[in-house]
């Protein structure tokens, strides 16, 4: 009955030392892929930080248009108003006969 217990506790550690074995084989082979996406995604931030910044700036460049963009659209409603006026100073005049 003893060679039981010797085959069954042999049999639990080569079991044991097989897991260790799929672990260390796993993990090599994920270790470069980890590496890889570590890399893409330090270049991804590095890459939303660049467009960041660019964004900072066109809105800071962005902000004197808006208001240029304003003044020119008041500007316009102005001459449309003006435009409007003389049209109404200009209306012909209903032609009257005498009779």
């Amino acid at each position: 009955m003893e060679w039981v217990v010797a085959i069954l506790g042999v049999g639990c550690v080569f079991y044991a030392f097989q897991i260790t074995m799929d672990y260390v084989r796993y993990r090599n082979m994920i270790k470069p892929k980890i590496q890889r996406l570590e890399v893409a995604k330090e270049e991804l931030k590095a890459k939303i930080e660049s467009l960041k910044a660019g964004l900072d700036e066109s809105q800071g460049q962005l902000e004197p248009i808006r208001r240029e963009v304003g003044k020119l659209e008041r500007e316009y409603l102005d001459l449309q108003k003006q435009i409007q006026q003389e049209r109404e100073k200009q209306k012909p005049r209903p032609i009257r006969f005498r009779s």
